[in-house]
């Protein structure tokens, strides 16, 4: 079976998604130290997700743990790149760096590292966005109220609640309210 061509989609920017739940502050700041190493990064503070969802009345996504399933620490991290890269070279790195992370060593629910990409800007305009498929098969979101062209990644939205409170954070010295408002 062959894989569609995909089309170059040349990023300046993302905002992404880190979770742990195994020695949750030592893999969040491996993350911190690797991700500063392509540009300057922006982090919310770190929540659980426990007390995240239960405070904002989210519980839907607490819900999905189990009482053997320990507690995640999300943070929320904006990047601005130091040098534009490709989307797909970009996904690649950081789902290599959670594999380099001891993440074969544990097996689910436990998690070292996870990093997933909620939403990237896009150095040129792209014409057909709208036919362009993320690494899952979903379509891109594009943010019709950005300033820029800034794309979604579909199956983050809507937001859990986690990432709802770290872009709420990031948004004090960001301006992240085309997130907040799709």
């Amino acid at each position: 079976m062959s894989v569609p061509p995909r089309d170059v989609i040349v990023i300046e920017a993302c905002v992404l998604s880190l979770a742990s739940n195994v020695k949750q502050p030592y893999y969040l700041q491996k993350a911190k130290d690797w991700l500063q190493n392509f540009g300057t990064l922006t982090l919310s503070v770190i929540h659980s997700s426990e007390d995240t969802c239960s405070d904002n009345n989210l519980n839907d996504d607490l819900n999905k743990q189990t009482s053997n399933t320990p507690v995640y620490f999300n943070q929320v991290a904006y990047l601005a790149f130091a040098q534009p890269i490709d989307y797909w070279q970009w996904l690649q790195l950081t789902k290599k760096f959670e594999q380099q992370q001891d993440r074969l060593l544990y097996q689910k629910p436990a998690v070292t590292l996870d990093i997933d990409i909620i939403a990237v800007k896009c150095l040129h305009q792209i014409d057909n966005i709208d036919q362009s498929l993320d690494e899952k098969g979903n379509r891109f979101v594009l943010f019709a109220k950005s300033a820029n062209q800034w794309l979604g990644i579909h199956r983050r939205f809507p937001l859990a609640c986690y990432d709802q409170v770290g872009i709420v954070d990031l948004s004090k010295n960001i301006d992240l309210s085309f997130i907040r408002s799709f």
